[in-house]
This record gives C-alpha cells, structure tokens and sequence, in this order.
C-alpha cells in the first residue's frame, strides 16, 4: 500500500489478530454489499474514509469497525436477499467461497477439513443448469417434469440461487436417471462434505427446497460475515 496510513495499519504495531480480525469485517463488508446489491461506485469513498481515520490513536482497530459498520447492511436485509441472490458463471467462485465457509462453520472449524481445489470439488447445481433439451433430459432425467408447473420460468432464476449449489468431488459428481433427484442423492451420501451429505436425507428437490435451503444457509452466513 502507498499511503502512509494504510501502511502502517500492516507494520508490528497491531497484533495478527488485530490485523486478520480487520481485513475479515472488510471481508464481511464486501460480501454483504454484494450480496445487498449495494452500489460498487461507493466503494472508493468507504475505503477514503478508512485512510482518515487517526492510526496512532489507541482505538484505532475500534474505529475502523465503527466506521465500517456505517456502510455494513444490517442483518435482516442480508438474511432476507441472501437466499435469492443469483450466483451465475462470473461470480460462481464467490459462491465456492460462500459455501466453503459454510462448511467450515457447521463442522466447528477445527481445522481438520480442507475444501481442495475447484479442479478436484465441483460446485454442483443440484437442479441441474439445463432441464429443456433433450440432450439434458437423456444425461440427467427429465427435470422439467419432476419440477412441475412454470419450471421453465423459476428455473432461469432458482438454479444460480445459493440453495441450489452445493460442493461435491468430481469423482461423485455423476448424473441422474428417471428419477434425477433420487439418482444424484446416493453420490450426496458418499460425500465428507457435511452441507452436501445432509441432502441425502431428503426425498425430494424442487424450487421449494432451494428457497428453503438458501434461507436456511442465510442464517449460518450472517453469523459468519459480521462485524
């Protein structure tokens, strides 16, 4: 960093934990203004603000949190716009982020699990990305069907929603039959991953389980991108 200010934040004076508890309310910051649909152009300001900020004061790490919070989206909103933001190709490493730390919370973070590379875990569209064409329906099952009325339309939305992704090694990420989500729950049991097996207790998946799904990962989120 060239400011002299920001500089200094990264130098001894400040404790590791001071530093890394810092740079993940920005992280919490950003991934909530995402999330919220915040403007980006306000970024510049938000981080203007930081630079003012006295660095040699004893409250400095206190003042940082203080003034991040006046840009931080209030939990009801996150919890509330969380579940239906879309998470498409251009943002799909985003959601792997989401979701690992996802991961990591429910399972204690003890360290003794580690989400491998996106070459080796997948980000898995339980509802697959295509359900119309025929090459879909032969590879994966006819998914327009098991879905029902207007699959069509909630699924041009629903499928980039949080509640639909999921993390899964390659070697499980094998297609359905007939019966799509009946076929790709028997992979989801053979899964280390905790938020991916415990899809293999339910009977079914439709929009209805996105919806469901994604607010119940809201909640996880929002204790875990605070300030």
């Amino acid at each position: 960093m060239k400011n002299g200010k920001s500089s200094h934040f990264l130098q001894k004076d400040y404790s590791r934990k001071d530093k890394l508890m810092t740079l993940n309310r920005i992280i919490s910051l950003m991934l909530r203004r995402h999330i919220c649909s915040r403007r980006t152009s306000e970024n510049d300001d938000i981080f203007a603000n930081l630079l003012r900020l006295d660095n040699s004061s004893k409250g400095y790490i206190a003042n940082i949190a203080e003034q991040l919070r006046e840009s931080f989206p209030e939990d009801d909103e996150f919890v509330l716009r969380f579940p239906t933001s879309e998470f498409k190709l251009q943002v799909l490493d985003r959601a792997r982020y989401i979701l690992a730390e996802i991961e990591y919370d429910v399972t204690g973070r003890t360290g003794e699990l580690i989400i491998s590379s996106n070459e080796d875990v997948h980000i898995e569209h339980i509802i697959p990305q295509k359900i119309t064409t025929k090459k879909a329906k032969d590879e994966f099952g006819d998914w327009e069907t098991y879905l029902g009325d207007k699959a069509r339309i909630h699924h041009k939305t629903k499928v980039h929603y949080i509640g639909n992704l999921t993390l899964l090694a390659g070697s499980l990420n094998i297609t359905a039959s007939n019966n799509p989500f009946s076929r790709k729950k028997k992979s989801y049991k053979e899964s280390n991953i905790s938020i991916t097996n415990k899809l293999a207790a339910q009977n079914d998946f439709k929009f209805f389980h996105v919806e469901k799904r994604g607010g119940d990962l809201a909640e996880i989120a929002k204790r875990i991108w605070k300030i």
